[in-house]
């Protein structure tokens, strides 16, 4: 059993073999459960691995009598990764090789959970004749198989609400054919105290650190790419998704699978999600899902609308349920599993979840061929494929461009360009108040340190800025002031001080301390430019 210590992190490898090579770069033949899915030109190795986190505490460490014993494991995390490999003698695996796992000792409690969801995903709705028959299927990885030279873009994929780790592991097999080395990662509860989790904050970043816990992992492993991520996420894992597409800078694209978000009364999931921000994703946005009304579905897209300052897709399928979106839909087709008397009827069938799930699996894999791998015939591919009856609408929404930061204004000041930045932010903030668009306390901070390393003409740009954009601010004007004063303009520092003291009479945002505080530093400005 290799052991691996990284900072806070410890990574055990799963069984690691070598393998002996044989000519041949595609799978002899396509798995049933593949569906018409063609596999790309890789043959696909997969390897699990078992990761400690400790930078944070899994067990507790109090006792009702106050005893304390710490946890020196940490978070238990497994990560299964599908991946691009040499050609191999060994034979493919079976669906029963992604049910029945083994771990060390350590991460014997999450093993244990890993196992009862795996079987659960081939037990029950099936009679057990169909369970034995679906465990038997040949699938098209290669367990521990030696990975191919190079390193190849990550995708991650996080499932529902207590999806077992292999929830989609159809497409996995799928992106890894195609060049991708693809992460699925167990998105456990809180705590050990409750090993599923539940739809809380603290539960989805739980599951959002989960997701950089492996991105940390796996960029030590010398056939993965973390300059070029992408994220998959189905049901609440889109919330997930999204999280990590707006916290991880080297995620390109997030592709969000009926994700919880967007249905009525189940917004708050992701804009109520500890630390988000629509303004700040930047990553390109595939929202696939089932249509309006389809399985009663209620949407309300407006949590992912407000990401305006991403490259936004939205596309809705027909005849799909929500676990469609998932490889279920393939091993219940595969398995004539019967459907309920209330879908008959409805255009819905097993035969049409099938399809739905072959159709997505080709949109993810353009969709990431076009903003991952920056493929020039991808984006045609896409658009070809969403010319399928099977999708009811699509539409695509260009990012708006984004706002300046604080620094980046320093660097056009100093480039030559601060004439152009009013302008810029008219374009960005658009449909936005310029006071929302620009922080006044962050650009006044940046403002008085350029005034601290003597560089009172970038100074004065930013302190402009805050004025222009919070016109009622009396703050803001006293700051202004101030820049005027550092370059010695007396009728500027005069004129932002009448203003202010304008301003301090009608301005609620001040408490009266800070009002005073203003006041006597504004007539005291006044009374040094006479």
């Amino acid at each position: 059993m290799g052991m691996i210590c990284r900072a806070a992190l410890t990574v055990f490898l799963a069984g690691f073999t070598c393998t002996t090579t044989v000519a041949g770069s595609r799978p002899a033949s396509v798995p049933i459960l593949w569906g018409t899915l063609t596999p790309g030109h890789e043959v696909i190795g997969f390897r699990r691995m078992f990761v400690a986190d400790r930078s944070r505490t899994w067990i507790q460490t109090r006792a009702l009598d106050g005893t304390f014993t710490p946890d020196r494991n940490g978070r238990p995390i497994q990560i299964n990764l599908w991946y691009p490999a040499v050609p191999t003698a060994s034979p493919p695996m079976h669906l029963e090789d992604y049910v029945e796992q083994s771990a060390p000792e350590a991460f014997s409690a999450l093993n244990h959970e890993m196992l009862l969801r795996n079987r659960d995903s081939v037990g029950e709705p099936f009679p057990p004749e169909a369970t034995r028959q679906l465990r038997a299927m040949s699938m098209a990885g290669h367990l521990d198989a030696r990975p191919a030279s190079g390193r190849r873009p990550l995708v991650l994929l996080a499932g529902g609400l207590s999806a077992d780790i292999n929830v989609n592991v159809v497409l996995a097999e799928y992106l890894a054919s195609h060049g991708y080395a693809v992460a699925s990662v167990s998105l456990l509860g809180h705590d050990a105290e409750a090993m599923s989790p539940a739809r809380t904050n603290a539960n989805t970043e739980a599951g959002v650190r989960d997701l950089e816990v492996a991105i940390a992992t796996l960029c030590q492993a010398k056939d993965v790419d973390c300059d070029h991520i992408g994220v998959a996420g189905h049901s609440l894992g889109a919330v997930q998704a999204a999280l990590l597409g707006q916290r991880h800078r080297n995620v390109m694209a997030v592709v969000a699978m009926d994700g919880t978000y967007a249905f009525k009364g189940n917004e708050s999931a992701l804009t109520g999600a500890d630390g988000f921000d629509a303004k700040a994703s930047r990553y390109a946005l595939l929202d696939l899902r089932r249509r309006q009304g389809m399985q009663s579905a209620d949407l309300n897209l407006a949590p992912i609308n407000g990401m305006r300052h991403a490259d936004r897709t939205y596309v809705q399928l027909n005849a799909m349920h929500h676990s469609d979106f998932t490889s279920f839909s393939m091993t219940a087709d595969a398995m004539h599993l019967p459907i309920k008397a209330e879908y008959n009827g409805s255009g819905w069938s097993r035969a049409t979840a099938r399809q739905g799930y072959e159709l997505s699996a080709r949109i993810v894999l353009a969709f990431f061929d076009e903003h991952v791998k920056a493929d020039p015939v991808a984006a045609a591919q896409l658009a070809n494929l969403l010319t399928s009856s099977t999708v009811a609408s699509s539409r695509h929404e260009s990012p708006l461009p984004v706002p300046p930061g604080a620094s980046d204004v320093v660097a056009m000041v100093q480039q030559g360009k601060a004439t152009t930045i009013k302008s810029m932010y008219q374009v960005a903030c658009a449909d936005e108040a310029l006071d929302r668009c620009i922080d006044q306390d962050a650009f006044n901070s940046r403002a008085y340190d350029e005034l601290k390393a003597k560089r009172p003409e970038i100074a004065l740009v930013l302190f402009d800025l805050v004025a222009w954009s919070h016109p009622t601010s009396a703050n803001a004007q006293d700051s202004l002031a101030d820049g005027y004063r550092a370059l010695g303009q007396t009728d500027k520092v005069r004129e932002a001080s009448e203003r202010e003291l304008v301003l301090l009479r009608t301005d609620s945002s001040l408490d009266e301390s800070l009002r005073q505080q203003l006041k006597a530093a504004a007539e005291q400005r006044l009374k040094d430019a006479q």
